[in-house]
């Protein structure tokens, strides 16, 4: 499988799971612009409908996107439940000078490990594919990050689903990753 880069990642290490890929990735610090909804309390889940509605009415060519054809939904606060859970649509800026329909969300350097969201990492893994909701973050916090000396990382720390090359004949992207935040086990 092909591995991309984004100006914000470095692959620090590539693991082989079962037969798929699983890459141990570095992020800088990075800003996302898109929409953004929490949901009203802890228990509940944001309005997603209404951030991916608002998120599909942008000003697209007013946004100042650092990278073309590839896009995000972020899940904040899956990890925790302390805070609101929350949901953006959006991508990787230049900056936070955005047109004004657009929330802005900064995140801090971390590690991550990252796996394609196919129907064969899925089966690799032991699982049915994934139909789409919450993204299986455990595959990762809980299958895969243990077996190479990680585990979860800070819960304030997003999830993210990273979309690349949306194919509108087949109504699909290219491209569909995972990664969820980890850090190192302390022995």
């Amino acid at each position: 499988m092909k591995t991309n880069f984004h100006p914000h990642e470095t692959v620090l290490e590539t693991y082989d799971v079962t037969g798929i890929t699983a890459e141990l990735v570095q992020w800088d610090a990075a800003i996302w612009c898109g929409c953004l909804e929490y949901a009203a309390n802890n228990t509940d889940e944001p309005d997603v409908d209404a951030a991916l509605n608002r998120f599909m009415a942008l000003p697209f060519d007013a946004v100042r996107k650092a990278e073309e054809d590839w896009d995000i939904c972020v899940s904040l606060n899956y990890l925790s439940a302390d805070r609101p859970n929350g949901v953006m649509f959006g991508f990787l800026a230049e900056s936070d000078e955005q047109p004004e329909e657009c929330n802005i969300l900064r995140t801090p350097a971390a590690l991550y490990i990252r796996i394609a969201l196919t129907d064969e990492t899925a089966h690799a893994l032991g699982h049915d594919p994934w139909p789409g909701g919450i993204p299986p973050h455990e595959w990762i916090g809980k299958q895969i990050a243990p077996t190479f000396g990680y585990s979860y990382g800070s819960d304030t720390l997003p999830i993210v689903e990273y979309y690349g090359f949306y194919d509108p004949a087949g109504n699909a992207h290219t491209y569909r990753y995972l990664y969820v935040p980890v850090e190192k086990v302390e022995e």
